[in-house]
Parts: C-alpha cells; sequence; structure tokens
C-alpha cells in the first residue's frame, strides 16, 4: 500500500485535523516543514483528495526512503519515474535543506550522460510553488525529514489554484468586516466537520458573505444561512446563485435562508435537524483589528460582550443539532500591546451547556494581526 507526502498551505495545524477528518483510520505522521506523511489508505484517489480537501497544496507518492541526499541518487530517481527522452525536473525540500543552482545542474549532467535531453526548474526559496509545478510542467520531487532520514515524493497533484482564486475573487460580494475566512480556510472547516458524509446539513449562523455555505455546497450538503441583516442575506444569495453557474453540479434547492440573531435560531430551524452549524461569528468592533481601540479597559468590556454573545449562540444551537452534531467556530484572540485577551469563559463553560471539545484551539491568523481566530470544534454529548 502507497505511503503519501501531503504538503499544506499557511495553515498546518488546521490542515493536518482536515486530513484526520478526512481519513479517520489512516496513519498520520508529522514530517517537517507543513508536510505530512499519509499511510493506510486503500483506494487512495490523490486527484479526489486534491478537490475536496481545503489545505492541500501538493500531493506526493513517497518512492524512497534516504539516509542523506545527493545528486546521483536523486538523479537514479529521476532516471526511474521518467522513461522519456525529455524532461524537466526540480527539487523541493521541506527540511530546510537549500537546493543550489549547481546541485540542481549536477543532477541534470548525471541526467545527460544517461541519454535524457534534461531542464531543470529552481526554486527561490527551497519549494517549488504549485503554479510553477503545474504551468512549466515540472516532473518534481519532494524531500521531507523523518526523524534522521529523508522521505523523498513524486509529486502526482497540485492544488487547483485557479478554482481557488476564482471563488475568493471572483464572486459578485465581498465585504472583510463580514468574515475574513478565504474558501480554503472555509472549505477545511467544512471538511473538519462533516468529514467525508455529504449528505449532511451545515447551519452557519452568521453566514456573512456565504463563503462557508459555498464551500459545503460544492461538497453536496443541504445548507442553511442566517444573518440579522436582510441586505447580507440578497448578498450571500447572490453569491451562491455566481457558484451555481460556475458549478453546474450545486443543486439550488438545498439552500435555505432565515433573517435572524445569531441567539435565535432554534425559532427557525426544526430540533436536532442540523448536523453541524460552522461559523465565524461576529469578532468584535473592525477598530481593534485597524489598530484605533488600544485601552486595555474597554477591551476587556468588549471580550466579555463576545463571551455573552457566544455562550447565548451555543445554548440556542444545542437545541437545533443532532445528537452528536458538531459546532466549528473560530474565536477572536487579541494581540494588543504584548497582551492577548481570549473569550476563555465560553470555552470553560461550555461542557455545562452539553458541549464536549473535540478540537481546539488551532490558530489561523496572519503575520503580526491583532486579530487571531482560534478554531475549536465542539460536540453536543
Amino acid at each position: 500500500m502507497a505511503s503519501w507526502i501531503i504538503v499544506s498551505g499557511t495553515t498546518p495545524d488546521l490542515a493536518l485535523s482536515e486530513l484526520g477528518a478526512l481519513f479517520p483510520s489512516a496513519s498520520l505522521l508529522r514530517l517537517s516543514g507543513a508536510c505530512v506523511l499519509l499511510a493506510g489508505v486503500s483506494d487512495f484517489s490523490a486527484e479526489k483528495l486534491r478537490d475536496m480537501a481545503g489545505g492541500v497544496v501538493k500531493i506526493a507518492e513517497v518512492v524512497q526512503t534516504l539516509s542523506q541526499v545527493d545528486a546521483h541518487t536523486l538523479a537514479e530517481i529521476f532516471l526511474l519515474l521518467n522513461p522519456e527522452p525529455k524532461i524537466i525536473f526540480g527539487v523541493s525540500r521541506y527540511d530546510q535543506g537549500f537546493v543550489s543552482i549547481s546541485f540542481l545542474a549536477e543532477i541534470k549532467d548525471l541526467l545527460e550522460k544517461k541519454g535524457k535531453h534534461a531542464r531543470f526548474v529552481s526554486a527561490a526559496h527551497g519549494a517549488l510553488s504549485s503554479v510553477v509545478v503545474e504551468k512549466q510542467h515540472v516532473g518534481e520531487l519532494i524531500i521531507a525529514k523523518q526523524e534522521s532520514e529523508y522521505v523523498v515524493g513524486r509529486t502526482v497533484a497540485v492544488q487547483d489554484f485557479e478554482a481557488w482564486n476564482q471563488r475568493d475573487y471572483g464572486r459578485p460580494y465581498a465585504d472583510p468586516k463580514l468574515g475574513m475566512l478565504p474558501p480554503k480556510v472555509a472549505r477545511m472547516a467544512v471538511n473538519i466537520a462533516i468529514g467525508h458524509r455529504s449528505d449532511q446539513t451545515v447551519l452557519d449562523p452568521f453566514c456573512g458573505m456565504g463563503t462557508i455555505l459555498g464551500e459545503a455546497l460544492l461538497l453536496g450538503c443541504r445548507v442553511i444561512g442566517g444573518d440579522q441583516s436582510k441586505d447580507v442575506i440578497a448578498k450571500t444569495e447572490a453569491n451562491l446563485r455566481w457558484l451555481g453557474v460556475q458549478y453546474r453540479r450545486i443543486d439550488a434547492s438545498k439552500i435555505e435562508f432565515f433573517v435572524s440573531d445569531a441567539t435565535h435560531i432554534s425559532q427557525y430551524s426544526s430540533p436536532e435537524s442540523v448536523d453541524a452549524i460552522i461559523t465565524e461569528p461576529f469578532m468584535g468592533t473592525t477598530e481593534i483589528g485597524a489598530g484605533k481601540l488600544n485601552e486595555p479597559g474597554k477591551i476587556k468590556n468588549i471580550v466579555r460582550g463576545l463571551e455573552k454573545l457566544y455562550i447565548g449562540c451555543l445554548k440556542d444551537w444545542m437545541r437545533v443539532l443532532k445528537p452528536s452534531g458538531r459546532v466549528v467556530i473560530a474565536l477572536p484572540q487579541y494581540a494588543i500591546g504584548g497582551k492577548t485577551y481570549f473569550v476563555k469563559k465560553v470555552v470553560d463553560s461550555c461542557e455545562n451547556f452539553g458541549y464536549t471539545v473535540l478540537v481546539g484551539p488551532i490558530e489561523y491568523s496572519r503575520p503580526q494581526a491583532r486579530v487571531k481566530r482560534e478554531f475549536f470544534v465542539f460536540q453536543k454529548k
């Protein structure tokens, strides 16, 4: 049975949780860099995983394990994997090793001595981007480290970056004030909530511009979106109609909306009718992220207000969740003036409302961000 190197992007912890949800019986081992070794999966499809997972940048089939990396060994691997007379090759290292031009030139010389017409593509920072691999048709070897050994894999699939970019930037409406989760992160959150089950009902009670709903729809889920603004709902509907034009497999009959405060969704959804609630809730005033609010007293008051809101939500959501239903939620953490402020009371008290904390915290944030996101997974007992 083959093993696979999965290269994730800038959210390796979230991507690892996603892989665990998609392959609950598989062996997952962290390698160096943003890599995971996936083993113990029968009937594996790299293309299916690429299309399903939000945290996957590259997928490589493991071809060899080495005690050291040298040009002669890599040249031999390239020869075994590429019977054609011409080859465009590249080497990406995720073990902090550097791939120099002279190293690639040495591999090229060795290949040409074996009768190959070879050309290499070099990486500026140790690893080739998925765009370069795809656009330049590079036969790539990926190198990651497992303790004292090097795991070498042949890239067999890369992310569909054009589709992700289209969904992120091509939709009719976007509003950073109503949610900052890009489609990739939204897809990871959906997969963590539902695993490989596509017949689920997913609710986002802070639906914003519909990013989470759209990613759940593309996986075949029935979706319900709620927001207290009619204007927001209208924009979300327009975004999902646009998504339906781009992807014909979307079933419009699986979409439902309601206008409501997120603490009263049980008035609009039937008891125990929802498999998963996936959401980025209201994160507090945008003045914090913009650096316009720094007073500790005011920030603590905002945190207390958010705690009250989130606790009210969790109490109400318990009514609509099915037994063992999950809540995947991004909670805010403020990093201001060398101090951090977090809605700790929400996590500490959720078990009193009938939840178990399955996962978290998993941080998702941009470098130097004042408003960070901590993902948690709560499960109804």
